[in-house]
């Protein structure tokens, strides 16, 4: 059949998180007699704690979470030898008991004890991945009639009292037999109340992460849950899960579901709920009928609900009154209209639910389950039931990180660099020269600058214009600039370009209002950290750079003529200073020069 898809947006999202939950874990010891492939936590022989160890772990539940069911886990609890003790203060404080077992040690006797003392629920996890005495290589198929037996003596001995679900572990070579578990649990609706598959999930070795505890590296092969002979088990999904029951039951649909702590679609409890008999599914319930049975739960007892006791999931035509005000129980009650002799037989509810635990994305982040049901206390705080054995063995959580990832990030930003140090900014002026006959000087300026970025600014005219020695003041200390003449000999660098400038500029406006040439550079504050901006200055007066010749001759009759008077006043005592003229066989100078005359003319 064709996958639907399922669509988490359309479910009611439990509301159970980490303050207030339906369900708390305990562990009262970590010995368990039987060996289970997808277990995550470590057989100790000596695993029994102290009930008043237990008790104070209890204590401090109470303070830290609402919850409504302890779900008595291990290690094997039928073994733990102060479980019956144990129950009746659970129940002496609220709690609903409920004891997750193997169902090994499991006697009508036990039952009937357990029951006196206040158990609600019984899961018995059994699956093929078990190293179960008397049922070596049997199939999920044939492990049925021991769930079979487990049921029926929990149902028989307990008086109907106390409810009964079946944990799985699901692998990838026993997704074929989703299908035909999920018939077996509807074929017995009236004595099994849950059936849970859990997804199996392990630590890996041979994957493309480091691992690291608080920075340091740690082998994940230390831990229980590290297989070997599953590093290469490709993890499922809840969609597949989904896919496979629907083989079997094709309209069967979620209704909640508890999404992931970095995925919010992602569906780590998928909560589906059907009703019918032996013989037939009558109808799925929707997200409203999840919700309300979350709310009112919470309304009236003050906690979320998870587990209840048979009476409360038999006999569903006790709440026909409610059938009006949602449209899956009227189309329950809408098929049972059709069928008269259903209505003196019970009709029960029965809730599949799927358990994705954590997902490592690509990235290292964890996926793990947001407000998870199964938190521990360990030392003072709750933390990831299924991940103690990682406090155990590094006394944190593990962390994991791709391979590589701080090299690739580090040849990302040395690309980066370069581009901050290319001179191409500075050699912008060339295209300001380009009118006419400067294009083949401003090659020459830049082999200039070319051994220091510095210089290239200064070549700019105007910032000679307004700085021709002191390099920082602007337009204002050009009055003053006559006085440090001397001082602009000793900086070749600044002079050599600018003197040839400032004599053509003279040679036109000798006794030319200087200040209009001041006004003109103000960009001049603008060349000394880059040169670029004085490229944008140069534009503005390159109308006039139409005589470059007449300034190249204006400035030799200048300098002859007026000689350092004439630049004095115009703008500098740089162009008075004969030394350099000298350096004119440099002929970019002189026309550069000669466009900064034309600027003057224009003042004119």
């Amino acid at each position: 059949m064709r996958k639907r898809p399922l669509t988490p947006e359309t479910y009611y999202r439990l509301p159970w998180n980490l303050a207030d939950n339906a369900i708390t874990w305990l562990e009262p010891t970590t010995k368990c007699n039987l060996y289970c492939e997808g277990c995550y936590r470590e057989n100790d022989p000596l695993g029994h704690k102290p009930l008043a160890e237990v008790i104070r772990d209890l204590e401090m539940v109470k303070k830290t979470r609402h919850t409504d069911g302890i779900s008595i886990a291990g290690g094997e609890p039928l073994i733990y030898p102060e479980l019956i003790p144990l129950v009746r203060y659970i129940v002496s404080q609220g709690w609903k008991p409920i004891i997750n077992s193997n169902g090994q040690a499991l006697t009508p006797e036990l039952v009937r004890e357990l029951t006196a003392a206040g158990v609600v629920g019984f899961t018995m996890h059994v699956d093929s991945h078990q190293k179960r005495p008397g049922w070596k290589g049997a199939s999920e198929k044939d492990l049925c009639e021991l769930r079979l037996t487990l049921a029926q003596m929990i149902h028989e001995h307990s008086g109907g009292k106390v409810s009964c679900s079946f944990n799985a572990t699901i692998y990838r070579d026993t997704l074929t037999d989703i299908p035909m578990l999920t018939r077996w649990a509807h074929e017995h609706i009236d004595i099994v109340q849950t059936m849970v598959y859990i997804l199996f999930r392990s630590a890996r070795k041979k994957n493309n992460f480091d691992v690291f505890v608080n920075g340091k590296p740690v082998d994940v092969g230390d831990l229980v849950y590290q297989l070997d002979n599953q590093e290469n088990h490709q993890d499922l999904v809840s969609q597949e899960i989904a896919d496979a029951i629907r083989l079997a039951y094709p309209e069967h649909e979620p209704c909640a579901f508890l999404n992931g702590t970095e995925d919010s679609r992602s569906m780590k409890w998928l909560l589906t709920l059907r009703a019918g008999t032996k013989d037939e599914i009558l109808g799925y319930f929707d997200a409203k009928f999840a919700e309300w049975a979350q709310i009112f739960h919470h309304l009236f007892f003050g906690t979320y609900l998870a587990y209840t006791r048979p009476c409360w999931t038999t006999w569903l035509q006790k709440i026909v009154f409610l059938a009006p005000f949602n449209k899956s129980l009227r189309t329950i009650f809408g098929r049972l209209l059709l069928r008269p002799k259903l209505w003196n037989k019970p009709v029960h509810i029965q809730s599949i639910m799927v358990i994705q635990p954590c997902d490592l994305f690509d990235d290292g982040r964890q996926n793990m389950c947001d407000g998870c049901p199964d938190a521990i206390a360990y030392k003072g705080k709750l933390v990831w039931s299924c991940r103690v054995d990682e406090l155990e063995k590094f006394g944190a959580f593990i962390q994991c990180s791709p391979r590589g990832c701080c090299g690739q990030s580090a040849q990302a930003v040395a690309p980066a660099s370069q581009p901050a140090a290319a001179p191409e900014p500075v050699k912008t002026p060339a295209p300001t020269p380009e009118p006419t006959p400067e294009p083949s000087p401003v090659p020459e300026p830049a082999v200039q600058t070319a051994p220091t970025p510095e210089p290239t600014p200064v070549a700019a005219p105007e910032p000679v214009q307004t700085e021709p020695a002191p390099a920082t003041p602007e337009p204002a200390p050009v009055l003053s600039a006559p006085e440090p003449a001397p001082e602009s000999v000793p900086a070749p660098k600044p002079e050599t370009a600018p003197v040839v400038k400032a004599e053509a500029k003279p040679m036109i406006r000798a006794d030319a209002p200087p200040a209009v040439v001041v006004p003109t550079p103000e960009p001049t504050p603008q060349p000394a950290p880059p040169a670029s901006p004085v490229v944008d200055a140069t534009p503005e007066p390159a109308p006039a750079p139409a005589a470059p010749a007449k300034a190249a001759a204006a400035a030799k009759t200048v300098t002859e003529a007026k000689g350092t008077k004439a630049a004095k006043t115009a703008k500098s005592a740089k162009p008075a200073v004969a030394k350099p003229v000298e350096k004119q066989p440099k002929a970019e100078p002189a026309k550069k020069a000669g466009k900064p005359g034309k600027k003057k003319p224009k003042a004119h």
